[in-house]
């Protein structure tokens, strides 16, 4: 389904927020999609994220970020659906399984968690890894009580803060 963007822009607020009230903090992104649209328009004139394809992946992240309400893991989703870039997003189920199979430290934030992760993906293994762990993760792993026993990585888990 293609988004008409100016529309979204022209939406009443509460529109927009009815829209989006499914994907949980609407009045919150609400207000970020709109100062993403409006911003890109002053600055290009268009609503269009067609100059992060002159950039590399670093400066396409940091472009994203200096967006409000725009943090690592929705500019990484951008690079990674909308670009189709080699990207590993960190999301809470890839940040919760990463700990419990103690590829990363126990202690790390989504944002360590991304930064320690993905060099360790091939770039071609990037997405397919990202769409795995969040089926793994809304079917065994889950947050509050994870099914170890039927859980396909049994075997090779650390259980890192299973209780």
């Amino acid at each position: 389904m293609e988004v008409a963007w100016e529309a979204v822009l022209e939406s009443s607020v509460a529109t927009l927020t009815e829209t989006i009230r499914v994907a949980g903090l609407a009045g919150q992104k609400q207000a970020a999609i709109r100062g993403v649209l409006s911003r890109l328009l002053q600055e290009f004139g268009r609503l269009s994220l067609d100059q992060l394809h002159g950039m590399d992946d670093l400066e396409a992240v940091e472009y994203l970020i200096g967006f409000q309400g725009v943090g690592l893991k929705t500019a990484a989703c951008v690079l990674c659906f909308s670009l189709r870039r080699p990207i590993l997003p960190v999301d809470t189920h890839v940040h919760r399984i990463a700990k419990r199979l103690a590829w990363v430290p126990a202690t790390s934030d989504a944002t360590r968690t991304h930064r320690l992760l993905e060099p360790l993906v091939t770039p071609e293994d990037r997405f397919p890894l990202h769409l795995q762990l969040i089926t793994l993760g809304r079917t065994y792993c889950t947050a509050r009580r994870p099914d170890c026993s039927a859980c396909p990585l049994e075997k090779g888990c650390s259980r890192v803060g299973v209780t």
